[in-house]
């Protein structure tokens, strides 16, 4: 009988680190912005398809798409798109922003079949060309066409305050292995005030309440947050572009806006946030910052998906640090661009964020020497380390079923001196 509990020990101790192995390590895909120039005729970017064939390639288990999947009504008379009455939000624009998310979703084919529903999930959230490029009153049917075509792709439990405030399957949240993913939409809202006072957004809000709620019921060792703008500013803009205020401080800059943002960095800070996933600018740059309780959240551009490039240099605000930017150049007046995105390998003692950037020469690509780290939340690690938790299964295991096994014998003995003092008897 011993020798027999050391083989099932060992068989299982060896199960149990096959299965740690197993579940140890895993990947998942962050970028944004993979629309396409304003005279497209598509909506998408013609860099897609190849993002998305090197994305399939790594075989990441889920990928993040921070907004502005297509140019929505950013349109110029050029583009074959644009409407021959001028109007963007009249029932037959519907049809043509429905068609750019078709394009869209076929650029994306190889990471997933919407067709078949196959392949590796993709979690979208709203970005400005998905609501009003112009960051203006909504577009209702530009909405209504991207809720249909992808809210039924990510998970219904989005805030829902009755009728006028239901946002489910536009801000969602879950739990996968070993990561809490919290998206918030930042244009379901709209303020009139705002876009009088600030002619660039009447926007300025999300629902901090229940984003804070999904980080802070979560005992995930990792969280990660997702919106579509930048919440600080990182990078200065370049000759004709968008004002920095503007571009990367979404709650506004006055006195209230940046108390807001105070308020609300603190708040999933200690909810045990690590990385805040956005995009907007078209950059793939990362960026430390630390709110008044010492919690230091990155703020993550995860990735240019190959929209139309932005001249920004590094100029990051007070209180920010700017770590790493593989941003858009000038070469001999030209500005290079730099598509790409973003790929995080968690286990369970850290996550490490690579950036790959893509040659639009020769389609090749290259992996920055710099790569971000993020450690798990202090207080959920595990003791004594993955190895000996699995040695830990095992034994607790192996010990019940010895434990069974004995009990069983016994019951074997018990049962056949029964039967003798039947016999006797």
């Amino acid at each position: 009988m011993k020798t027999k509990l050391m083989t099932i020990l060992a068989a299982m101790t060896m199960l149990a680190l096959s299965n740690a192995a197993q579940s140890a390590e895993w990947s998942f895909v962050m970028l944004g912005d993979t629309r396409g120039n304003n005279d497209t005729a598509t909506g998408v970017s013609p860099y897609l398809n190849t993002i998305a064939q090197k994305i399939a390639s790594l075989n990441p288990e889920l990928v993040l798409v921070a907004g502005d999947l297509c140019n929505g009504d950013c349109l110029d008379p050029n583009s074959p798109l644009y409407p021959a009455n001028g109007n963007f939000a009249d029932a037959s624009m519907k049809a043509i922003y429905a068609g750019e998310f078709t394009l869209w979703k076929t650029a994306m084919q190889p990471v997933f079949d919407y067709a078949t529903g196959t392949g590796i999930p993709i979690y979208t959230v709203r970005g400005n060309h998905e609501n009003n490029d112009a960051e203006a009153a909504p577009v209702e049917v530009l909405k209504q066409a991207y809720q249909e075509a992808f809210s039924i792709y990510v998970p219904n439990n989005g805030p829902n305050n009755g009728p006028a405030d239901n946002q489910q399957g536009l801000s969602w949240s879950f739990t996968h292995n070993n990561v809490t993913f919290v998206a918030a939409d930042q244009y379901f809202n709209f303020n009139p005030d705002y876009a009088n006072s600030t002619p660039w957004s009447g926007y300025h809000s999300l629902d901090r309440a229940w984003v804070t709620q999904q980080f802070t019921q979560s005992t995930a060792p990792y969280k990660i947050f997702m919106a579509h703008e930048p919440i600080f500013q990182t990078e200065g803009n370049g000759p004709g572009e968008m004002d920095n205020e503007q571009a990367q401080h979404f709650f506004g800059t006055d006195a209230v806006g940046l108390q807001t943002r105070e308020d609300f960095w603190n708040d999933i800070g200690d909810a045990g946030v690590q990385l805040y996933v956005t995009g907007h600018l078209h950059l793939e740059t990362v960026a430390s910052t630390t709110n008044d309780h010492g919690d230091t959240i990155i703020q993550l551009m995860a990735g240019n998906g190959g929209a139309p490039p932005q001249d920004f240099i590094d100029n990051p605000e007070p209180g920010v640090t700017t770590l790493y930017n593989n941003g858009n150049t000038i070469a001999n007046g030209t500005i290079n661009a730099t598509f790409g995105f973003s790929l995080a390998t968690v286990r369970d003692d850290s996550m490490t964020i690579q950036y790959y950037s893509l040659n639009t020469v020769d389609n090749s690509w290259t992996v920055a020497d710099y790569s971000t780290q993020i450690a798990p939340i202090p207080a959920l690690q595990p003791p004594t380390g993955p190895f000996c938790g699995a040695i830990g299964v095992a034994l607790v295991l192996a010990c019940l079923m010895a434990l069974g096994l004995t009990r069983a014998r016994s019951m074997k003995v018990n049962v056949s001196r029964l039967k003798f003092r039947g016999h006797r008897t």
